[in-house]
């Protein structure tokens, strides 16, 4: 077994090169950017048949199956269309967050410390007394796009801040308080509405507006019901009721924990620890797609005619038409390495700086080849160029008297 796997991994280190390794980190960090965002957007199933296409297609050029490979070519772009229209809501939702990464904050301080304690026993007090309440906790994610009307408050949470606003006598109590870095930032706030009944499951409005918000965004948002007094959570579209104030205790940290880290480590082990699992998936992944899409050991032979450039001719002398104006050129490397090659940049040059008249025999090497990385010369023919240079002739000078001369005549 090892030594059929030696030569193998002795080709693969031949062949491997630094941009190589390169171009599978890129590839793995895409690849964890999109497995990332499949996990929390609620359409994860697609990422299933995401994933069969892709190795049926891998599979197809891997096993030379012509007519698979032409249907994906032929159908990639149908194919991604549908996907931005599937995913269009969550695309919307990635570009806006991309767009937000300078205003908003990565990681809790002391001053932006979200209370939690207070958040607990008042939705809990809220509860026992059957009274409704919305209370959205901002993830990373702006609010802005879904959420309607709302009054501007930018007041310090605490509990006669939150009894108040969602006192039954108020005219704002049945809308939703947003949280921002301890701050209550608006108050009477209108969310987007939940079509997803099975989710839902009998419950009343505002659990359907916090399912709502849910699905669009990363906030947390907790519901107090009025008709029942139960405390519940929405969150990544699902909604789970919190029996006890220790469990919403539990995840409101969580959240917090997950959403506004506590930077308290180098970077280097938040790059390679941090998701660990996922990180390391995304490098496999990217590997077999190198190894399949992009590794090639066979080595293949191409024929390209190539246009031939004569260069620096004295001003005395020309060339003769019969000169070769093109040669065929053999390059031998990777199939990889031809997809990559524009046969229009091929191109030979002979510099004739310092021929004389008469009959020349140019030989042709490398170096009069502008070649492509990793493609090397296999044949050459002809491997000698034969032109003539001749004594450029003075065309004829005509007079104003209409006699003919050639211009060396003395007065």
């Amino acid at each position: 077994m090892f030594e059929i796997l030696l030569p193998l991994f002795d080709e693969i280190r031949r062949s491997f090169r630094f941009v190589d390794a390169v171009d599978v980190l890129l590839v793995s960090a895409f690849l964890y950017a999109a497995l990332s965002w499949f996990r929390r957007t609620a359409s994860r199933g697609v990422l299933i048949g995401v994933g069969l296409l892709a190795m049926v297609y891998m599979a197809a050029r891997g096993l030379d199956m012509y007519l698979t490979s032409l249907a994906f070519h032929t159908s990639f772009a149908v194919l991604l269309f549908i996907l931005v229209v599937v995913f269009q809501e969550d695309l919307r939702r990635l570009l806006e967050r991309m767009s937000s990464l300078r205003s908003v904050r990565f990681a809790r301080s002391a001053d932006n410390k979200l209370d939690i304690d207070v958040i607990v026993e008042s939705v809990f007090e809220m509860a026992a007394s059957y009274t409704g309440a919305l209370i959205v906790i901002r993830g990373k994610e702006p609010l802005d796009r879904h959420i309607n009307g709302g009054v501007q408050l930018d007041g310090r949470i605490s509990r006669p801040l939150l009894y108040s606003i969602f006192d039954s006598h108020t005219p704002g109590h049945d809308g939703a308080v947003i949280i921002q870095d301890n701050q209550v930032t608006q108050f009477s706030a209108h969310l987007p509405i939940s079509q997803d009944t099975g989710e839902i499951a009998g419950r009343g409005t505002r659990h359907s507006a916090a399912l709502g918000l849910s699905e669009r965004s990363d906030a947390l948002t907790v519901v107090v019901s009025e008709e029942r007094g139960i405390v519940s959570v929405a969150q990544s579209a699902h909604l789970d009721e919190m029996p006890s104030a220790g469990e919403l205790r539990q995840r409101l940290d969580e959240f917090l924990t997950k959403t506004f880290p506590v930077i308290d480590q180098p970077l280097w082990k938040r790059v390679t620890v941090q998701d660990g699992q996922l990180k390391l998936l995304s490098l496999v992944l990217a590997l077999i797609a190198w190894f399949a899409l992009a590794y090639d050991p066979h080595t293949i032979q191409r024929t390209f005619i190539v246009p031939i450039e004569y260069r620096n001719i004295s001003k005395q002398l020309e060339l003769d038409r019969s000169a070769p104006s093109d040669i065929r050129l053999t390059l031998s490397g990777s199939e990889r390495h031809f997809r990559f090659l524009d046969p229009a940049s091929l191109k030979i040059t002979l510099d004739l700086s310092e021929t004389g008249s008469g009959y020349q025999e140019l030989p042709l090497s490398e170096r009069n080849i502008r070649l492509p990385l990793n493609l090397v010369p296999y044949r050459i023919e002809p491997r000698v160029i034969r032109a003539r240079l001749s004594p450029r002739v003075t065309p004829p000078v005509l007079p104003s008297d209409g006699n003919v001369t050639d211009g060396n005549d003395d007065d």
